[in-house]
């Protein structure tokens, strides 16, 4: 093994200056499920909105009263919400009357060895130790933030009881659930009890709506079988994100469990008895867990660095979120303001998610950079299937997305020509590719990790502004571009152009000017040299804690 990568993985656990993939994870799923909500609720708020102006166009097009619009999308995305409340309380306290509290059970020896390791964990609120006789071997934590509650099953309490082997395999299990509690996931568990019941009645309530309204149109089974895909593949999108931020929480509670007692937490994982192994398919419904494969654990538990750094899975899920996220929100704000404008808002619907999409893109390969590192060749493939995989995202997210016009209303998806295709895929490989390089700069001097909030201080704001300006030419481009095809293929309109590629690309770059491309190439041309600037060897500094005060007088 060479220097560089051992100092990959010397890299501290504990660095936090990255956001972690359970905070990406979560903030993805909140986005998700609340875009979902508010575009039925909007939708909603629009068929029922008195009309203020007399139209001839579509009745969902005409201009609405904005106070019945407001109340009314409220009042819906209440709707959506209030089930994962109500389902989250009603879980907690059903929970609660079936179990009894450990200091008033048989298991004396188990309660003293419980107080001892949460006074080890220095929480700072101590859960209540409870058993619940249905958990068998299990434990779990519940509860609020000012009064978290820690289940043991009976059977785990037994085990301690055993042997030795048995009381490492109780702590390694104690300590994991006590690390879910000192990295506050009990608060974001919460979280994510509100917002999956929501996915799933936002995705019911969708379905529904919009069969209705394809009925109402007397459309053909297909648009109906589309519409209804489409709401079951966007509900299916948010409980993927959902289960994977659960399994990127066991990973990090594994690790902080391991910290006191490794062997004792492989044995816990079933690494001497084979129960962690797992293939066939078994792998094809890993996706689909709330806790990762045994084999997975085992493998994060032996090599911890492994975890910090973001897999092609969940860049994916990021990316099929900016997807919908893209078409969503731009007939969202047409809905708001109307149809007047039409460069604006794809242009500001290409800067908002492209800034987001470009932070979650940066930040994976960043973090892989420092935590999983390789050698040069393998980052170059690495930072290209990245980019394939954000490209396919997009248009994959584009074509799921739902339309507050729904259906034969609205352009529906990202152009399928391999020119755009072409473009869209070469903008994300070279964006994946310059993130990269940003970041291979700056590991050059700082491998330890020591200087990363600087790091990012520099690196994300032209990021962030290359990311956001690509997304929004690109998008801009798809928009115009989708629109002319689908004219052209109407029957009885006469397409005015043979090229609507070049012709629309064109109109976009007119539309941009000059202006963008000279910022985007000072950006280009200034922030790597600007990383490699401050990349000087960090390694005969001391830390700023450990330097001493300096004089006041």
């Amino acid at each position: 093994m060479n220097d560089s990568s051992s100092s990959r993985h010397s890299v501290s656990l504990d660095v936090e200056a990255f956001p972690s993939d359970m905070s990406l994870m979560l903030i993805l799923l909140v986005v998700m499920v609340l875009g979902q909500d508010l575009f039925f609720a909007l939708w909603m708020a629009t068929l029922q909105a008195p009309v203020t102006e007399l139209c001839t166009v579509s009745s969902l097009d005409c201009p609405r009263d904005p106070g019945a619009m407001v109340s009314g999308t409220f009042n819906y995305l209440l709707m959506l919400l209030t089930p994962g409340i109500v389902i989250g309380l009603h879980t907690g306290r059903r929970r609660h009357r079936r179990s009894t509290p450990l200091a008033e059970t048989p298991f004396h020896g188990a309660a003293e060895a419980v107080e001892r390791l949460i006074r080890e964990a220095r929480l700072s609120r101590e859960p209540v130790v409870m058993v619940d006789r249905r958990l068998t071997s299990g434990a779990y934590v519940t509860g609020q933030r000012r009064r978290p509650l820690l289940m043991l099953g009976p059977e785990l309490l037994v085990l301690r009881e055993k042997n030795d082997h048995g009381r490492r395999i109780f702590e390694a299990v104690v300590r994991h659930e006590l690390a879910h509690l000192r990295g506050r996931d009990l608060q974001t568990y919460n979280v994510l009890t509100v917002f999956r019941p929501s996915n799933l009645f936002a995705g019911a309530f969708i379905a529904f709506a919009m069969t209705l309204n394809v009925l109402n149109r007397n459309s053909t089974p297909g648009e109906l079988v589309v519409a209804l895909a489409r709401a079951l593949l966007l509900t299916l999108l948010g409980e993927l994100i959902a289960r994977a931020y659960l399994r990127i929480r066991e990973h990090h509670a594994d690790l902080h469990a391991g910290k006191t007692d490794q062997e004792g937490l492989l044995a816990a994982l079933g690494a001497e008895t084979g129960r962690a192994d797992g293939t066939g398919a078994a792998r094809l419904r890993s996706w689909l867990r709330h806790h990762p494969m045994g084999i997975d654990r085992l493998d994060v538990a032996r090599t911890p660095w492994r975890v910090l750094a973001s897999s092609p899975g969940r860049v994916f899920l990021g990316a099929t979120v900016a997807g919908v996220l893209l078409p969503m929100l731009q007939d969202m704000l047409l809905r708001l303001y109307g149809p007047r404008d039409g460069s604006f808002t794809p242009v500001l619907c290409g800067l908002l998610v492209g800034v987001g999409l470009t932070l979650f893109v940066g930040f994976t390969l960043w973090r892989h950079q420092w935590y999983a590192g390789g050698p040069a060749l393998a980052r170059v493939g690495r930072s290209a299937l990245t980019g394939l995989i954000v490209a396919g995202g997009i248009v994959a997210g584009s074509w799921l997305a739902l339309y507050t016009r729904v259906a034969g209303y609205g352009l529906s998806g990202t152009p399928l020509t391999p020119s755009f295709l072409a473009a869209l895929t070469t903008a994300a490989v070279l964006l994946c590719g310059w993130l990269t390089v940003v970041g291979a700069q700056w590991f050059r001097g700082d491998p330890q990790g020591q200087r990363i909030p600087r790091f990012l201080k520099l690196a994300a704001v032209p990021a962030c502004l290359i990311g956001g300006w690509l997304t929004a030419g690109v998008w801009t481009w798809g928009v115009g571009l989708q629109a002319v095809l689908t004219a052209c293929s109407t029957e009885g309109y006469v397409c005015p152009t043979r090229t609507p590629e070049r012709d629309v690309a064109g109109a976009v770059t007119g539309f941009f000017g000059t202006g963008p491309v000279p910022v985007m190439v000072a950006l280009i041309a200034l922030a790597v040299p600007l990383a490699a600037r401050f990349t000087a060897p960090v390694s005969g500094r001391l830390p700023r804690a450990a330097r001493p005060p300096r004089r006041t007088s």
